[in-house]
């Protein structure tokens, strides 16, 4: 079985640059895999083995360029990595493995990604690493040996995963920048509610993934999620009840979201500090119990901003950022 590796990247060249070079040094023979990746232009200093090659495209998100390099693979097996992890040189190899173990039976495997360590290592840094603040790779981890667990499509992240060509034939991601922070979701849940597939996770397809949390980033993305929610409810209704298990666009659900955030914005900004700070508190001393702690206190927060943008949405109107609210 061989393996198209897809590589969609909006970001640094020097990130995709450690991603080759990791899979220029994998287990498996070079003719066992292609590497495909996307980007508006060619990578400088990316390698010339015949193996790796560039899928021009201009879209601006990550569904479309994903899209284009799914039309342009080769080979029997997809690998979908993101294009700031560096596989460990035995993760192709075990994807393959996962799947032959599988005997057929159809699949989405999705691989470890645990994250890489910066120095000096900070408070807010352990809080994802440790944490579901963030996704649940965490848990995947911590259940690790429940190798035929089903984690379903809500727990689908892109970062090292696999699955057959096959079993993607007329699936396309979608590709409007109004529904992308749910494009990989809603796309899993097409492709294994259609094909009876279970997500299953496989730890010893593993990938180091390099991606620091900052807090305005953090609280800017759950904004927009909370606004891409209503959008995509009102576009992919059966999806976005799959997701959230109701309908988030109904008036008693609006109803209650701006009750929710009228009554807990004082405690959201005092939180709102307490992660910013978070960011210049060392990781050292602290206990993992502490770390639990804040996490539980931050999920308020997380929540919190989430139906800002969800509220924002469904008034079209701009909320005001939850990164800039007065103190």
């Amino acid at each position: 079985m061989k393996i198209s590796v897809l590589i969609p990247s909006l970001g640094s060249p020097d990130r995709l640059s450690r991603c080759f070079d990791a899979l220029a040094a994998q287990s498996l023979p070079g003719d066992d895999f292609e590497v495909l990746y996307s980007t508006a232009e060619p990578v400088s200093g990316a390698p010339q083995a015949s193996r790796f090659r560039h899928i021009q495209s201009p879209a601006n998100t990550i569904a479309a360029r994903r899209n284009a390099l799914l039309a342009s693979a080769s080979h029997n097996l997809i690998v979908f990595l993101s294009d700031d992890v560096s596989p460990l040189p035995d993760c192709l190899e075990h994807h393959r493995n996962a799947h032959e173990a599988l005997a057929g039976k159809p699949a989405l495997v999705m691989g470890a990604a645990p994250s890489v360590v910066r120095l000096p290592d900070r408070l807010l840094d352990r809080v994802a690493r440790e944490t579901s603040l963030v996704s649940t790779l965490d848990q995947m981890e911590r259940h690790s040996a429940s190798a035929e667990r089903d984690w379903t499509f809500r727990n689908a992240h892109f970062l090292n995963t696999s699955l057959r060509r096959r079993d993607t034939a007329g699936m396309i991601f979608d590709e409007s920048p109004n529904h992308s922070e749910y494009a990989e979701l809603e796309w899993t849940w097409r492709v294994t509610s259609a094909r009876s597939m279970p997500l299953v996770y496989r730890p010893l397809a593993r990938v180091r993934h390099d991606h620091r949390v900052e807090p305005d980033v953090f609280l800017g993305r759950e904004h927009t999620r909370g606004m891409q929610a209503y959008r995509m409810g009102r576009r992919y209704p059966r999806f976005s009840k799959a997701l959230f298990g109701r309908d988030v666009c109904q008036a008693d659900e609006l109803r209650y979201s701006r009750a929710f955030v009228e009554a807990e914005r004082g405690l959201a900004e005092q939180l709102r500090q307490e992660l910013f700070a978070l960011a210049d508190v060392s990781a050292i001393s602290a206990t993992s119990k502490a770390v639990e702690s804040i996490f539980h206190e931050q999920s308020l927060l997380k929540r919190w901003t989430w139906r800002l943008g969800l509220i924002a949405a469904a008034t079209s109107a701009d909320a005001p950022s939850p990164v800039l609210l007065a103190a």
